[in-house]
């Protein structure tokens, strides 16, 4: 559909007083206040994407649209006993090109002893995991386990900037009953608590990444807000002191409008990752739709869903587009019931990947099993500009470097095709260039051309702007570079 805008055991006794607590953390916790930073045209060489209307000036029958994930099936599953019948992210996967591996951090709970455990399973392909036995966590008697802890929902950030050797690994969980905490390993396996434990109030479900842009870490922990699930956000410079969780995102009145029409009481926000992406940021709230308390000791019935979050601050969210992009599986499915992803993507072979668990039950269920999957987009695929037919968008003035302009979009469809004109900052045509060659086909890096070999070099460093023809299909972002790209 195309929308664009008007412009360890005492989990549960824990989670109960968090939630009766709501009014006491909520008032404390309002949104900061915002403003709108100025425009600034200078996009240099980097990729811009089309996750708002930042820089489009103009659209006519072009329309803004999120596209779902491709999901490619279960790549890992509970086996061990220490993981009883759910092995799910939470959690962190990266690439650690370095050591040549696929590394993952992931949650099971062990129904036999009601104990969290963090996991760590490793692959050379992404694909085909293995369970290492670490040593390092008695589980029966025995550490021939692949357990580094009873961290609950925690997440890992690989930390090559950082110094300190112990410190290079850093992770951010829950400790029920105190609040979150963070740990340091120098491998990922070995870990040890900060003395200054806790770092933030108590909740349940924690993000944590890292921020080039800001040099910041940004952790999305959950709190109560008026008696409902919200992601609150913290940052920190050195992984210790966080500044206070504020709020993020809250499911807003047309979340709970949209709940209420599918036969559910609210909505509410499970949990939200945030990715720096391309200089923005991507969330990938978690969606809980409340039908209802469920089982004792649940806390809830009902589904949990991804949808995509788009910002330029961390403060205000584009959700223009609220579609569910890892939709559930059918009856049955491993993920049929709900879906919470890990708290980062990979960027690989020109597809974005991002490790899903997906729970073939409902929140309100006791016996709901889990494991992990994979979901994938194109490169830069979360959103693009689309068009049924012929449609015309054009961007506010840019000042780019580089000589070349090339576009990732799928032309494929009969017909379709893409078109660029260059103008002024004046909206009119540069002389010199026209349009350009049709772009056609599925293409992640196209070179966009003029006739007789135009100069679009001449025009670097001054202002233009970009009017796309757009035919029967999706442009997903642009960007200048160079000869050498």
């Amino acid at each position: 559909m195309i929308r664009r805008p008007s412009r360890s055991r005492t989990t549960r006794a824990a989670l109960a007083g968090l939630l009766a607590a709501a009014a006491v953390l909520a008032p404390a916790a309002s949104a900061p206040a915002t403003t709108t930073a100025a425009y600034d045209p200078a996009i240099g060489t980097a990729t811009q994407l089309f996750l708002d209307d930042y820089r489009t000036a103009s659209a006519t029958n072009v329309g803004r649209v999120v596209h779902p994930a491709r999901k490619d099936g279960v790549v890992l599953g509970p086996d061990r006993p220490w993981e009883s019948n759910n092995a799910y992210v939470y959690g962190t996967a990266i690439h650690d090109a370095k050591a040549g591996l696929f590394k993952l951090w992931y949650q099971a709970y062990d129904r036999t002893t009601s104990t969290y455990f963090m996991c760590y399973a490793t692959s050379r392909d992404g694909r085909h995991w293995r369970k290492p036995d670490l040593g390092v966590h008695d589980y029966g008697g025995s550490t021939a386990n692949n357990i580094v802890g009873d961290m609950h929902s925690a997440t890992v950030v690989k930390d090559d900037r950082d110094p300190d050797p112990a410190r290079r690994y850093k992770m951010l969980g829950m400790s029920y009953g105190s609040g979150y905490a963070v740990w340091f390993s120098p491998d990922g396996v070995r870990w040890t608590p900060s003395p200054a434990n806790p770092v933030l109030p108590d909740g349940d479900v924690a993000n944590v990444t890292y921020d080039p842009a800001t040099k910041r870490f940004l952790a999305v922990t959950k709190h109560p807000d008026g008696g409902r699930r919200t992601a609150f956000l913290s940052t920190s410079t050195d992984f210790v002191h966080w500044s206070a969780p504020q709020v993020t995102l809250r499911a807003d009145q047309r979340d709970q409008d949209e709940a209420v029409a599918r036969g559910f009481e609210n909505a509410q926000v499970y949990g939200m990752p945030i990715l720096p992406y391309k200089g923005a940021y991507v969330g990938l709230p978690w969606i809980f739709s409340y039908g209802g308390a469920g089982a004792p000791g649940t806390y809830g019935d009902g589904p949990v869903e991804t949808q995509l979050a788009f910002s330029r601050d961390l403060t205000e969210w584009n959700r223009d587009d609220r579609a569910v992009v890892i939709p559930r599986g059918a009856a049955g499915a491993f993920d049929s019931g709900m879906t919470f992803t890990a708290g980062d993507v990979i960027v690989r072979g020109g597809r974005i990947w991002l490790y899903y668990g997906g729970w073939d039950g409902l929140h309100g269920s006791t016996t709901r099993g889990a494991s992990i999957g994979l979901a994938s987009w194109r490169e830069d695929g979360f959103v693009s500009e689309h068009a049924a037919g012929a449609g015309v968008l054009t961007t506010k003035p840019l000042v780019f470097r580089g000589d070349r302009l090339r576009v990732n979009a799928d032309f494929t469809a009969p017909g379709a095709r893409l078109r660029v004109e260059v103008l002024g900052a004046d909206g009119r045509p540069v002389p010199g260039l026209g349009t350009s060659a049709p772009v056609t086909g599925d293409r992640l890096d196209a070179v966009v051309r003029w006739p007789h070999g135009a100069d679009l070099g001449r025009l670097a460093g001054r202002q233009v702007r970009l009017r796309f023809h757009v035919t029967r299909g999706d442009l997903y972002a642009y960007r200048f570079t160079g000869p050498d790209r």
